[in-house]
């Protein structure tokens, strides 16, 4: 659902960025299959599969692309997709700096959506989370173990016959 969301937000965005550079509303067709586009980036930037950094520039490029293909199919004196500010191929494929300017601002949109949405579900993640409360737990001090010199030790721990190696022999 978020990716929906994601989606209809930022078509929306283009749409009103479009308009006001000059441009006209593309065909319904060609929003739906933008927003199907953005659903799919949104699906896999909302499930943490790739970077937005990654992935905004990504969807930036096919907003110009998509916008350069429009103008480039258009009938002569773009009867499909016009522009109002238009004074006669004055830009390559109606991409003049407004244009542009307004396809990064839907980008930006996007991105800044797409940050808001992942920062919200990890909100929501950590307040759900069970709270888990400190476990005392009582530390006993080890007692200390006796000194014992290395050379007796192993003496002691040596099996050998006759009397003990710490007490002299006396016969």
């Amino acid at each position: 659902m978020p990716a929906f969301l994601g989606s209809a937000e930022s078509v929306t965005a283009l749409v009103v960025a479009h308009a006001a550079a000059g441009g006209e509303v593309p065909q319904s067709w060609w929003l739906l299959a933008f927003g199907v586009l953005v659903y799919g980036a949104g699906r896999v930037v909302l499930r943490g599969r790739a970077r937005i950094g990654v992935v905004l520039p990504a969807l930036l490029a096919a907003q110009v692309l998509g916008h350069a293909w429009l103008v480039a199919l258009a009938p002569s004196g773009h009867g499909g997709h016009g522009h109002a500010g238009d004074l006669g191929g004055g830009a390559l494929l109606g991409l003049t700096p407004a244009m542009l300017a307004a396809h990064a601002v839907a980008a930006a949109v996007t991105g800044v959506m797409w940050a808001l949405r992942r920062r919200a579900v990890e909100v929501l993640v950590q307040w759900t989370e069970p709270h888990r409360s400190p476990v005392l737990v009582t530390l006993r001090p080890v007692p200390p173990t006796p000194d014992v010199p290395a050379a007796r030790w192993f003496a002691a721990a040596r099996p050998t016959r006759g009397p003990p190696a710490l007490l002299p022999a006396t016969a």
